[in-house]
């Protein structure tokens, strides 16, 4: 019975790379970044409430506290307080990003035909004066003499 367990990390490290975790039969598709954030999205919300739970725990606590002990139960008060006011940030934020995001009209395409329409007005810039000056760079010549 004790052989099971090497056999099996045996067979797993020998699975080429993607299917080793799981048991999966194939090799395993990469995310996507939308899916990677949904991901942790998740992940947050699941954290933030384990944090208010934590909280509310600790309120119990520091109730019941005794002098000598009320200091400690307050400061981790204090600090999943600070945990679910960062969790909270970190969610809005991400939300708000992506409302943004979605409001906007693609900004790749927009972003193209302005940096392109930029370009342009530079260079028609450039040949419509003097010539452009040489910045004393090794352009042309190899230093060998």
């Amino acid at each position: 019975m004790t052989d099971q367990p090497a056999a099996r990390t045996a067979a797993t490290s020998d699975a080429p790379e993607g299917t080793k975790a799981g048991g999966a039969s194939g090799p395993r598709k990469p995310i996507t970044p939308a899916a990677a954030l949904a991901r942790h999205v998740e992940w947050l919300e699941y954290a933030l409430e384990a944090a208010r739970a934590d909280e509310a725990v600790r309120v119990g606590r520091v109730e019941k506290a005794t002098m000598k002990n009320r200091d400690k139960r307050t400061a981790r008060l204090a600090e999943a307080r600070d945990e679910i006011e960062e969790l909270s940030a970190l969610l809005e934020g991400i939300r708000g990003l992506q409302s943004r995001s979605a409001r906007r009209p693609s900004g790749s395409a927009t972003k193209a035909t302005t940096g392109a329409a930029s370009r342009r007005r530079a260079s028609s810039a450039r040949t419509s004066g003097s010539p452009k000056r040489s910045t004393g760079g090794s352009s042309g010549s190899t230093g060998t003499a």
